[in-house]
């Protein structure tokens, strides 16, 4: 009983629902509803939205990541071009991603400003909307998990706890979304009406799959303020939201700064050139990050060296986590500087991953951020920094550069030279450790 409760919320129908329905189980070949991505825009964090009178007219845009409904009933009016369809706008992302990357620094190369360059004199779509979008800049939402918003209906429901993240997700079967046609009865010739709804499954933070119903989805108002997370990278996103909720409770996903990836479109296929990136969580004006850190090295005023691949991110958020419960005295503090570098930014050849990052050496008994520091210095704890070290190994850390000799004696990192004064290390997404311990955690020590 508790678990059909879960949903009941969706299932609030009107006037057609509280008739008698027959219904059956069917699979269907289409999403009930689109997830808008970019076509031919490269690094461009939206997409053009073409006037519904005129789909020549590029006049609004709507931002990557928004959810739209394709209205056949508008297409089958319309003499627009077959590449293009009449879409309704369901959801939109908030402005925060837009907002920090018109602030961040202009560069000759990669600069991360220009993925919202172009908007100038364009509208930005709202809920309800309808115009027109190229076929291929949308996404099946068959390969989405969805945000619950913390306002949503469902925490209202019986065994949901406030203070945890839940999700939904269509379900499928070999391709095909599950659903249910459901009419009712055809008493007299031409009155039946009928309805497709579509099966959902709620998931919780752990991963866990709780209920799962069929929902009318035109009845129901869920989406408005959902976001979709690609199904790569759930598992990733969960983690760092969970691990932060300690510290963070209210921390959500649309308080994360997420850049879309970097496609080249050729011919009706994108090739990926930069993965999707989520940037590090840091307070502005005291740049602390989670769980007692400190980013050292602001690239500019919006910490643009902060982003992540989601793995990655997940990883060493845990590593900061367990760092914290592990040392607790002055000189603890975690100091991490770039991320994210390409090296068109010069300064760095292997950060331009988002699987890399630069931390500073643990100290004896002081969290002075001014200063930097070298090992051998009488502010250096070797102690400290070998411990830490050794949990970046326990962590799945690869390319593990520290110049201390008696580190390197004694743990996995390596000598190379440039870093007498930070240690360098990686969580590639692709490594199983790092996916096994952004899922599972990080090993005890032996």
């Amino acid at each position: 009983m508790a678990t059909k409760l879960l949903f009941s919320f969706l299932l609030l129908l009107n006037s057609l629902q509280a008739m008698q329905l027959e219904c059956k189980d069917v699979l269907v070949d289409e999403p009930p509803f689109y997830v808008s991505d970019e076509y031919r825009q490269g690094n461009k964090v939206w997409e053009n939205f073409r006037n519904f009178e005129n789909s020549n007219i590029k006049d609004r845009y709507i931002p990557r990541g928004s959810v739209v409904f394709i209205d056949d009933e508008l297409y089958e009016q319309s003499d627009a071009p077959s590449h293009r369809v009449p879409v309704r706008v369901l959801s939109v992302p908030n402005t925060k991603t837009e907002d920090m990357l018109k602030k961040t620094k202009s560069r000759s190369h990669d600069s991360l400003r220009t993925m919202v360059s172009g908007i100038s004199g364009k509208k930005r779509v709202k809920r309800g909307d309808i115009g027109w979008m190229s076929k291929r800049s949308l996404k099946v939402s068959g390969k989405y998990t969805f945000t619950v918003a913390k306002d949503s209906p469902i925490y209202k429901t019986p065994n949901i706890d406030s203070s945890r993240n839940y999700y939904l997700k269509l379900e499928m079967d070999n391709g095909k979304y599950l659903a249910e046609y459901c009419c009712t009865p055809d008493t007299e010739p031409g009155e039946e009406v009928c309805v497709e709804k579509y099966k959902m499954k709620l998931i919780n933070d752990d991963g866990d799959e709780l209920s799962s119903s069929y929902v009318d989805l035109g009845q129901c108002s869920f989406l408005r303020d959902s976001f979709p997370i690609a199904d790569k990278n759930f598992s990733s996103v969960r983690e760092v939201l969970k691990s932060m909720k300690d510290e963070s409770p209210s921390l959500k996903i649309t308080d994360l700064e997420i850049l879309p990836a970097h496609q080249r479109w050729r011919g009706t296929s994108p090739t990926v050139l930069r993965d999707e990136l989520i940037k590090m969580p840091i307070e502005a004006g005291t740049r602390k990050g989670p769980f007692g850190s400190y980013h050292y090295r602001g690239d500019d005023k919006v910490n643009s060296d902060a982003y992540f691949k989601p793995k990655s991110l997940c990883v060493f958020t845990k590593v900061l986590k367990e760092w914290q419960k592990e040392c607790t005295t002055p000189g603890c503090q975690v100091q991490f500087g770039d991320a994210f570098h390409p090296r068109s930014w010069k300064g760095h050849s292997t950060h331009g991953s988002g699987n890399c990052i630069d931390i500073r050496p643990l100290r004896k008994d002081d969290d002075e951020t001014v200063n930097g520091l070298k090992y051998g210095w009488e502010r250096y704890s070797y102690e400290k920094t070998k411990k830490f070290v050794e949990l970046l190994s326990r962590a799945g850390g690869t390319k593990l550069y520290f110049n201390d000799p008696d580190v390197v004696k004694n743990t996995k990192a390596a000598y190379v030279g440039g870093h007498a004064d930070h240690i360098h290390v990686c969580f590639p997404e692709n490594e199983k450790k790092t996916q096994e311990v952004c899922e599972n955690g990080i090993p005890s020590a032996k």
